[in-house]
């Protein structure tokens, strides 16, 4: 479906699948942004079929200049700060689906503007009006601006709610030429550091693997989940699909095995020179997986000669050290589209 809206200069279309879109015309808009790419976007909507993807594109003078990626989600898995709220909020999306907007399987926003575009304002009011229109037309009960950079929300019309969200992901921008060079740029605890885990994953006949597919998907998937449960997180709906197609953006999946039995796992994406770990999975009580696990993703990073390299939240002060810093994606905004949601998401949002 296509449809196009004029107020001047301005005109909106909408598409409901990445396919309608002329991949140069997207990409020129993204600019070789990271995880905002025609091709990210194709495997987003081919891991995310569960849900109804709507994308909103507005032109100025004929010229795409700011876009706008939703997501009608009936099964999101509900943040740790919902809180008691989460078994109410399950029963409710069922019936009126959350309507988000984001960059599909990457923890970024889904909004995109041109840097040339003449009055930015207009074009984020035109996008925000639309989507809440749609949203309207769809039953959906509030509309999520999603991992928003600060400053961003700033521009946003009323009647939106914001909230910080206190884990935000971590990311190294790679100014190294190699692995050696990586190391040596730290300092010598740095370095001691990795050489002990590397002798403690030697005692513990950890060997780390790379595959291009996901051959032991079910094995995977358990060793996921624990980290969820430990984390206090929802099961992600979308991490089989995420796994099966990989190899449409070039996944790497890393395995650490123990004597043969897989004892955890990350999944290395890259879109635009980019690359981000995902689908993080470890067995109990097996010490120095993880940073095997997270020593190899730097490694590839650097053989790949990518310029930044994504490693989620947590583990913050390891990570630092590591040379890993919070990324600017704590922001959430979201606006009631159902009168009936406004009280309750006034009651969410202050609790």
């Amino acid at each position: 479906m296509t449809n196009s809206d004029s107020a001047s200069s301005i005109s909106i279309r909408i598409a409901d699948s990445i396919n309608q879109i002329d991949a140069g015309e997207w990409d020129g808009l993204s600019a070789g942004r990271p995880f905002q790419s025609h091709k990210w976007y194709r495997f987003g909507e081919q891991v995310m079929a569960d849900c109804e993807p709507i994308h909103l594109l507005v032109y100025q003078d004929e010229k795409l200049v700011g876009r706008a990626s939703l997501w009608v989600i009936y099964n999101e898995p509900l943040p740790q700060y919902a809180g008691r709220w989460r078994v109410i909020l399950r029963a409710v999306l069922k019936k009126y689906p959350l309507l988000i907007c984001r960059s599909p399987l990457s923890n970024l926003s889904g909004i995109v503007l041109s840097n040339s575009t003449k009055d930015r304002n207009a074009v984020l009011s035109t996008l925000i009006g639309k989507a809440l229109e749609i949203g309207a037309q769809r039953k959906c009960s509030v509309l999520v601006l999603d991992y928003l950079p600060s400053g961003q929300y700033f521009s946003l019309p009323g009647g939106f709610s914001v909230m910080k969200v206190s884990n935000p992901g971590t990311v190294m921008q790679i100014r190294w030429t190699n692995f050696d060079e990586y190391l040596a740029a730290g300092n010598k605890k740095d370095r001691q550091h990795y050489k002990r885990t590397l002798r403690e994953a030697e005692k513990r006949n950890i060997r780390i693997n790379r595959k291009s597919r996901a051959d032991n998907v079910d094995d995977a998937i358990r060793l996921i989940r624990e980290v969820e449960i430990r984390h206090g997180a929802q099961p992600n709906p979308w991490m089989r699909p995420m796994l099966l197609n990989m190899e449409m953006v070039g996944g790497s999946l890393l395995t650490a095995d123990i004597d043969g039995r897989l004892a955890g796992c990350g999944l290395l994406l890259e879109d635009n020179n980019v690359q981000m770990a995902t689908a993080l999975g470890l067995a109990p009580q097996t010490p120095y997986v993880y940073l095997m696990l997270v020593y190899e993703g730097i490694r590839m990073a650097l053989e790949r000669g990518t310029a930044s390299l994504r490693w989620g939240s947590g583990a913050y002060e390891l990570k630092r050290q590591l040379g890993f810093e919070p990324e600017d994606n704590g922001v959430v905004a979201f606006a009631p589209i159902q009168p009936l949601f406004r009280k309750t998401l006034n009651r969410f949002s202050n609790s």
